[in-house]
């Protein structure tokens, strides 16, 4: 799954964001002082700033968009690839997530789709509301799924959390589709609060071997500003939307949690790569050594090669769990927002006709994203 995030704002936009006199609330610009909306951002993307940004590694791309029925079918698209790349794995031993929730979510996302499309209102709100049921059902499975593999870091715990990620995007955007703003928002905080547990348990299990990240055999693979980056989302998870986050400095980081550590890690010659997670890294299809007819475990070797090898991949996919948990919590801002200004999704294109221009969807700030994670 591929995740690109960037800026493609005017240059007054840009340069109000990066003074401090515009800030950005989920998907709306508004003047620091005063709180005045100065404009609403879509997804979009200039090859330009695409040039400018660097791309963070590779996570899952969520979005919930509340304009234009091009960009909400061609986000619907993007989380329907996204779920044949989890797919590929139902048939494999250590992944044996269930083919028949994976079929309703689907089929949730195909009514939504649909109700996209249609023309006629009563057939439209008809389809949503069957999208919305199909969701909603695959969406607890894969929160109760996420909770039990969490707490044991299972290699299929980053894809029950992804697929509950995308079943909570798609039934925003299906209440969306009804213009139930107020209900979308209050589904996105509901769904973040009750997948809190397993991303807690997930989190603390990958976090726990921050020291081993920082090997010498992982220079200029990962360094310690993916891992700063990695604990203060982890933060992040542990607040509701536009609660203030006490955020770690590189300081804090390494005197407080790894400087008594990581002496231990450094130390161990071939036991360190025992210790990974198989959330981050699945080593169980490893071949076992023998010594003669004794089975001696799993080969070390070809284990710590494996990890050597493949650690900073395996990385890539917490960090797009902490991506899509960020986007969608800044989206409760956004929706909340609407409400607020008394604003329905189906009248909201008017908004982006305002003189500043279009803009995209900034849902993460640039300096949240370590830019050279991955050599």
């Amino acid at each position: 799954m591929d995740l690109n995030v960037v800026f493609d704002v005017p240059p007054q936009i840009a340069k109000g964001l990066r003074d401090g006199s515009l800030e950005r609330v989920g998907g709306v610009v508004r003047d620091s002082s005063s709180k005045q909306v100065v404009t609403w951002l879509q997804e979009g993307g200039s090859e330009i700033t695409k040039a400018l940004v660097q791309p963070p590694i590779a996570g899952i791309n969520l979005g919930v968009s509340v304009v234009g029925f091009a960009a909400v079918l061609q986000q619907l698209n993007c989380i329907s690839e996204q779920i044949k790349s989890v797919e590929a794995k139902v048939d494999q031993v250590n992944h044996k997530l269930d083919d028949g929730w994976l079929a309703k979510l689907k089929a949730g996302i195909n009514a939504c789709q649909n109700a996209v499309e249609l023309q006629n209102s009563s057939l439209r709100i008809q389809m949503a509301g069957d999208a919305i049921n199909l969701l909603h059902e695959a969406r607890h499975y894969f929160n109760q799924q996420a909770i039990r593999s969490s707490s044991e870091a299972e290699s299929s715990s980053t894809d029950y959390v992804g697929l509950a990620f995308v079943a909570l995007a798609a039934e925003v955007q299906a209440n969306l589709q009804l213009d139930e703003a107020e209900k979308a928002a209050r589904t996105l905080r509901q769904g973040l609060d009750e997948l809190r547990p397993a991303l807690t348990q997930l989190m603390e299990a990958v976090l726990a071997c921050s020291c081993h990240y920082l090997r010498p055999e992982f220079l200029g693979k990962i360094d310690l500003d993916l891992l700063l980056w990695l604990h203060n989302g982890f933060r992040r998870m542990q607040r509701g939307p536009g609660e203030i986050t006490m955020e770690l400095t590189t300081n804090e980081l390494f005197d407080r949690l790894l400087r008594k550590k990581i002496g231990k890690v450094f130390k161990s010659s071939e036991g360190w790569h025992g210790d990974i997670p198989q959330a981050v890294l699945d080593t169980s299809s490893l071949p076992d050594f023998w010594i003669g007819p004794v089975n001696q475990g799993t080969d070390k070797k070809k284990r710590g090669k494996f990890v050597i090898e493949h650690l900073a991949e395996g990385l890539n996919k917490i960090v797009g769990l902490v991506e899509a948990h960020d986007r969608l919590l800044a989206q409760v801002l956004q929706l909340d927002e609407m409400q607020q200004m008394e604003l329905k999704p189906s009248n909201l294109q008017a908004q982006l006709q305002l003189p500043e221009g279009q803009a995209a969807a900034v849902v993460l700030d640039a300096n949240w994203i370590p830019q050279k994670v991955v050599s």
